[in-house]
C-alpha cells in the first residue's frame, strides 16, 4: 500500500472536530486506500478496533447492504453508546 502522508495530515487535522469528513474522487482513485490508512492511524492513536466502523461497499461481504435501511441497521448495530464512534 502507497502511503499517503499528505493526504493524511490533511484529513488528520480534522478528526474528532464535531462535523463530517467527505473523500470524493474519481472511481478507483484511492479514496478506499486512505480510509484504510486513516483506520490504521486511528489504531496507532489508541482507538480501539470496536470504535471503528468501516464498510467497504466494493466487497461483497456488504452486498447486503444495498437499501438505506439495512445500512442503517447494520451501523447502528455496531455503534457504542459509550463511547467515541468512527464510520469509515
Amino acid at each position: 500500500m502507497i502511503a499517503r502522508d499528505l493526504y493524511l495530515q490533511q484529513i488528520g487535522n480534522y478528526i474528532d472536530k464535531p462535523f463530517i469528513k467527505i473523500i470524493t474522487g474519481i472511481r478507483r482513485s484511492g479514496k478506499s486506500t486512505v480510509l484504510l490508512l486513516l483506520r490504521d492511524k486511528l489504531l496507532e492513536q489508541g482507538v480501539r478496533t470496536e470504535q471503528i466502523i468501516y464498510v467497504n461497499f466494493e466487497s461483497f461481504t456488504y452486498s447486503d447492504l444495498s437499501t438505506a435501511e439495512s445500512l442503517y441497521g447494520y451501523i447502528t448495530s455496531l455503534i457504542r453508546e459509550d463511547t467515541k464512534n468512527y464510520l469509515l
